[in-house]
């Protein structure tokens, strides 16, 4: 019998045999070398080797968003991106508020002293 063999009986599986099972990303379970590439375009120009999604792109090049097709998912959008501050409605509207507040008490110092 050969050495090798003998050291693995002692240690058990090894490493890789223990990571087979369940993947991410919806990939079939098993080996992920053995998942369908992602394939992008990388910065350097050759093609992303990453395991793919079920979209066909890896965790990194997912795409892009398909958008919320939902009324509730279309709200949820809408008020996850509303401006707080400087520029939002609210703040807007208080401007245009107390500028015409200012601008009548102006004219009504201004009838004042006439």
């Amino acid at each position: 019998m050969a050495a090798g063999t003998e050291r693995v009986d002692e240690i058990g599986a090894t490493p890789q045999d223990k990571r087979r099972g369940r993947l991410k990303s919806g990939n079939p379970s098993g080996d992920f070398s053995k998942a369908a590439r992602c394939c992008a375009k990388t910065r350097r120009g050759s093609a992303c080797l990453g395991p793919g999604m079920k979209n066909g792109r890896c965790r990194l090049h997912g795409g892009l968003s398909t958008c919320p097709k939902t009324a509730a998912g279309i709200e949820r959008i809408r008020h996850a991106v509303t401006k707080q501050g400087r520029y939002s409605m609210a703040q807007q509207a208080d401007q245009r508020y107390l500028r015409r507040l200012v601008k009548q008490t102006e004219e009504l110092l201004r009838a004042m002293r006439t």
